[in-house]
């Protein structure tokens, strides 16, 4: 009988402790549906997307990060091309005249010395990185800003 009453007590305790952490997670872990936090301020953003060989995948990154839900005028988007030797320089030239994006092309080091390279040339406040071969939901770069910036 007492082994009875431990079961049940033990599956007590895994139910109310489930229960209470459900309920933190659901109010401390997300903001609630519905309630949008005021967003003030856009400041400057820099996303740095270093690459190296990455013909197949350059030209979507770097649409998604044109399509980016953020003011174009404070969105700057630096490309490192670090010493390719496939076609993504060709690629990169399509957007040359593109006023949001800057283009630059140095011998291969490393991801890390690219990075580097965009960090020493940024001018605004913020900068990100996104690697050649990812994508953004357009309004990635308007959450993470509001986490990181004060707000009502």
């Amino acid at each position: 009988m007492s082994e009875f009453i431990s079961v049940i007590s033990s599956i007590g305790v895994f139910v109310a402790l489930y229960f209470e952490v459900f309920i933190l997670i659901s109010f401390f872990g997300k903001e609630h549906e519905g309630i949008k936090t005021p967003f003030n301020e856009t400041p400057a953003v820099t996303v740095i997307v270093p690459c190296f060989n990455e013909e197949k995948t350059v030209q979507k990154t770097i649409k998604s990060l044109l399509n980016l839900d953020y003011p174009k005028d404070k969105l700057q988007i630096m490309i490192i091309d670090d010493g390719s030797t496939d076609n993504t320089e060709e690629i990169l030239e399509q957007y040359k005249n593109n006023p949001q994006i800057t283009l630059h092309y140095k011998p291969n080091g490393g991801k890390y010395t690219a990075l580097n390279y965009g960090i020493e040339k940024t001018t605004t406040e913020f900068v990100g990185c996104l690697d050649a071969d990812s994508f953004v939901e357009k309004s990635a770069l308007k959450n993470i800003m509001r986490k990181l910036l004060p707000h009502e």
